[in-house]
């Protein structure tokens, strides 16, 4: 009977302890948007102090995060490629669960809007995703003459596919409204928003 005993107070003082361990957790969820196009985003990494995760692909994001003996405020960061990241500090003494809603905006401002402002000054701009060394194509400067506008890469500089996929559809708008559909067949194929 006094091992029964013993052994009902260890189990016990095991499942209060792992309950008290669950209990000191501060549960971080929620979701990231883009704000280019209100579309969730996926594969954001998110990171706790030392602890680190990712939104799934609907742009959600479960982390449980113990706090150690010193937390107070922590400091969440919320990154993708190409676009600014998010910082929000809590209060692990005050919450055990935190929900988030969050909205990305892109890097250097690239959207709709800041297509259409260029179009308004007659900035007419097709973007280019980046890379180490730009690729510049000989009938580039051709095209860029006939139908007035510049071919910008960003180079090394990230910029979301989306910001990019937004500003060129303005552009490619305005350039069929003034030219018709002839020079969707001269320009360079590999630019982003085109097959689309």
């Amino acid at each position: 009977m006094k091992k029964l005993f013993l052994t009902i107070l260890f189990l016990h003082s095991i499942i209060g302890f792992s309950q008290n361990e669950k209990e000191n957790e501060v549960l971080i969820k929620g979701i990231v948007l883009s704000e280019v196009n209100g579309n969730p985003l996926k594969n954001v990494f998110i990171m706790v102090n030392s602890t680190g995760g990712i939104t799934n692909e609907n742009g959600r994001f479960k982390l449980n995060y113990k706090p150690r003996k010193n937390d107070s405020l922590i400091k969440i960061s919320f990154s993708d490629l190409g676009y600014k990241t998010v910082e929000k500090i809590i209060d692990v003494r005050k919450v055990t669960e935190q929900n988030f809603d969050i909205v990305l905006k892109p890097r250097f401002g690239v959207n709709r809007q800041q297509a259409l402002d260029h179009i308004k000054i007659g900035e007419i701009n097709i973007l280019l995703s980046g890379g180490i060394a730009p690729v510049i194509y000989q009938s580039d400067e051709k095209f860029s003459k006939k139908y007035k506008l510049k071919f910008v890469e960003f180079g090394c500089e990230a910029v979301s596919e989306e910001s990019l996929y937004e500003y060129n559809k303005i552009v490619f708008e305005y350039l069929d409204k003034k030219y018709g559909k002839k020079w969707r067949k001269e320009i360079r194929e590999d630019v982003i928003g085109l097959k689309k």
